[in-house]
């Protein structure tokens, strides 16, 4: 499958409204892209029954929190077919991931200019600690993406190693990292659409079994 095209420093781009208000709409564009991989104008609703786009895409839904009017949901209850969801999935997978490699190397930069007592931020040892851990875990996403055959429990584990490698570089911003239009604004949002289409359902875990 092609990759999205998930713009590279996208994530950190917070930093001032307009700056966050590009970003935003970079991101529900990337999202329409994951939609895309199923077909030509297709929207993909989860196994839930609900689909999220941009606005423009989905013009009668409502407002996704955190979304400023940019992205939108609606709930019809009928879940796409396996194939729409499973191209939809390991497309909103890359672009988690793209938006979380985009907010490592911005932080890395970031503390690598400041300095305490006189050390720079990025050599203390908890710093590169949390660093390197967040770069597992890009890692091992990528590798997971490129098993082939990948199952509703796999999708949901990479999903879940995205989330919480997000929240430890989110804390490398310290207090910016967690303001409603700082860095930490598309992760969230990306841990919300993850939520929502990459929960296995019953049949998904018991065809899964134990993995």
């Amino acid at each position: 499958m092609p990759p999205v095209d998930t713009p590279r420093g996208t994530a950190p781009a917070g930093t001032d409204g307009a700056g966050a208000a590009a970003a935003l709409r970079d991101f529900a564009a990337a999202l329409d892209a994951c939609h895309e991989l199923a077909g030509p104008g297709a929207l993909v609703s989860s196994s839930g029954g609900w689909a999220v786009a941009s606005a423009g895409r989905l013009p009668e839904g409502a407002p996704v929190p955190g979304g400023s009017d940019v992205l939108a949901a609606t709930g019809s209850g009928v879940p796409s077919p396996d194939r729409a969801r499973e191209l939809f999935a390991d497309g909103l997978l890359r672009l988690h991931r793209e938006l979380l490699r985009g907010l490592l190397d911005a932080v890395v930069v970031r503390l690598g200019d400041r300095t305490s007592e006189g050390a720079n931020l990025l050599n203390r040892q908890l710093v590169r600690s949390a660093v390197a851990d967040v770069a597992l875990a890009l890692t091992e996403a990528a590798d997971l993406l490129a098993i082939p055959d990948r199952t509703a429990a796999r999708r949901h584990r990479i999903h879940r190693g995205l989330v919480d490698a997000g929240r430890v570089a989110i804390k490398l911003y310290g207090a910016s990292g967690f303001v409603a239009d700082g860095p930490g604004r598309l992760l969230y949002l990306a841990e919300l659409l993850g939520n929502t289409y990459l929960l296995p359902d019953r049949r998904e875990r018991d065809e899964d079994g134990n993995e």
